[in-house]
């Protein structure tokens, strides 16, 4: 009798397990409930980089049900482009991802990088027809972006979502504007500016008044350096200046520790979570 009544009594303890382990991992894997729409989201990467960078983000997008569409542009040497569909880009859509992959990718011409994303922007939007576009862009291609918001080029499409990920707005350690001891003013203007600043700068009234959400994701080590390891937080928390009046809305956020260095950043889990819930989850949870 007892011997049945301890079989019974584990019994019962391990569908109380197996039923707790359901709901737990459940609750986690559950797909969310996302914004539909027919805007796009184009992906760029930095120095030295390619796509490949990206396809952490964009897997996490895919998995989470944000998306059921990829799409990969190639921009070639000479600067002409080749769409290769993951997924086909059909009218049954919904928030299409664009990883934008300069094969050049050695170069700091960053003017010629944001030409070639502006065309890339246009071939689709001919195909398309969407009138609105979001933009998650790490390191180098942080500039490649601003040179093409500040540029005089006429936009076709409006930027509704910005992410800014490790962004060296004032310069890194692989541009020759370190600035190690550089600070910010209240106000985060820098009292040290790189010649890309000074360019931002002079152009800063060329960005969209009131129209862009900016989200500007960057790291720091915590360990003394102030720094992802590549980037400052003064030059990334430098963007602030440039757009931050200008902007819908502005909201910083700043990780910590070893997986806020560098290249960690965009294959950091709470860094996706954060861009997911901010370029697709509802309004009211865009600040948190």
């Amino acid at each position: 009798m007892m011997k049945r009544k301890l079989l019974f009594a584990i019994i019962i303890i391990l569908l109380g397990c197996t039923s707790s382990w359901g709901v737990v991992h459940g609750a986690s894997t559950k797909k969310a409930g996302f914004k539909k729409t027919d805007i796009p989201t184009f992906f760029i990467h930095g120095y030295g980089s390619s796509y490949r960078a990206e396809r952490y983000m964009v897997n996490s997008a895919t998995e989470n049900g944000v998306t059921n569409t990829v799409v990969r542009a190639n921009v070639r040497r000479n600067g002409s482009i080749r769409i290769l569909h993951s997924s086909r880009w059909t009218n049954q859509s919904y928030n299409p991802l664009i990883e934008v992959n300069f094969i050049a990718n050695h170069n700091r011409n960053y003017p010629r990088y944001a030409f070639w994303f502006g065309k890339v922007l246009k071939q689709l939007q001919s195909q398309h027809h969407f009138t609105k576009y979001n933009v998650v862009a790490h390191s180098l291609g942080n500039l490649d972006l601003m040179y093409y918001l500040l540029g005089h080029e006429k936009k076709t499409a409006q930027l509704v979502h910005q992410v800014d990920i490790a962004g060296p707005f004032d310069g890194s350690n692989i541009d020759g504007f370190r600035f190690p001891d550089n600070k910010l003013a209240a106000d985060s203007r820098p009292q040290k500016m790189s010649d890309f600043y000074h360019f931002f700068l002079n152009r800063k009234e060329n960005y969209p008044i009131n129209q862009v959400h900016v989200l500007n994701i960057y790291g720091n080590l915590d360990n003394g350096s102030n720094s992802d390891g590549r980037v400052s937080t003064t030059s990334a928390r430098s963007l602030k200046y440039l757009i931050g009046n200008r902007a819908k809305s502005y909201h910083q956020v700043e990780f910590k520790g070893w997986d806020a260095q560098h290249h960690m950043l965009r294959q950091n889990p709470q860094v996706s979570q954060k861009i997911i819930k901010f370029v697709w989850g509802r309004d009211n949870d865009r600040a948190s």
